[in-house]
């Protein structure tokens, strides 16, 4: 059996100072969009997949927090376009800058709502263009404004989060829920248990890059690979205190792990 451990998708590896006071939660959704996925026989440079040969492409929505979730990924990779003999030591990724989550409003027999920080409550709200701000808009601000929440509440809604632009003051933190004031934030992105991921993120990108070494190379053989992937989540939000009564929510670091037998 071959086990290759991959921790997928990110935020996952943004680095922000504000973040690292962040508190962390349960996931009831987190949607994922990958767009591609490949197997490579090594990694030269950067987000290079030498001797790629592409297992999986096209949009698929995969919500990693649903109890069938590595059966649906599963199903995204096709391990028959994999030619004989050849041995495979790193996976590629493509995954959309966009992701869809959502917050447990379980309060019983365990509280496992998001807190903040400093112990508030923040819940996922839907997105609206009037959070970000007079003028702005969700399609345009995407990339570069993080919405403010109102602490508190009793339900949680979908929410569209996002692969912030990466570069100093790039971004903004809206203090209201109307993003009628800011602070400016830095974000950047480095691997922590990723070979190397695309770093220069900005208002043109739709897609991040990320490539992964397996843990024990795998060589191809004539008995078909069965694949198994499993997700865990209980710790995939992080919520902080942006001003005394507003929250922000930002993705955290979901576990994925893909068996080769």
């Amino acid at each position: 059996m071959k086990k290759v451990y991959i921790i997928l998708f990110s935020f996952l590896f943004l680095i922000v100072a504000k973040n690292s006071f962040a508190a962390t939660g349960k996931a009831a959704m987190y949607k994922v969009t990958m767009n591609e996925a490949a197997l490579c026989t090594g990694n030269s440079s950067g987000t290079t997949c030498d001797g790629k040969v592409t297992i999986g492409s096209g949009d698929k929505v995969v919500d990693i927090a649903a109890v069938d979730a590595g059966a649906t990924a599963a199903t995204y990779g096709d391990a028959a376009l994999l030619p004989l003999g050849t041995t495979y030591t790193h996976m590629w990724v493509k995954i959309s800058r966009k992701f869809t989550i959502k917050t447990s409003d379980t309060t019983s027999p365990a509280d496992e709502r998001l807190k903040t920080d400093n112990g508030d409550v923040c819940l996922s709200v839907a997105n609206t263009d009037a959070m970000y701000g007079l003028g702005g808009s969700e399609a345009g601000r995407k990339y570069s404004h993080v919405i403010g929440i109102n602490e508190g509440g009793s339900s949680s809604a979908e929410q569209n989060a996002y692969l912030m632009n990466s570069g100093t003051n790039n971004v903004k933190f809206c203090t209201n829920n109307t993003c009628g004031g800011t602070a400016n934030q830095t974000f950047s992105y480095s691997c922590t248990h990723c070979t190397a991921q695309k770093t220069d993120l900005d208002g043109s990108d739709d897609y991040h890059e990320l490539i992964y070494e397996l843990s024990t190379p795998y060589t191809v053989s004539l008995i078909a690979p069965t694949i198994t992937m499993s997700f865990g989540t209980a710790n995939a939000l992080s919520a902080n205190d942006v001003t005394g009564s507003v929250c922000n929510i930002t993705a955290e670091e979901p576990i994925f792990t893909v068996t080769i037998e």
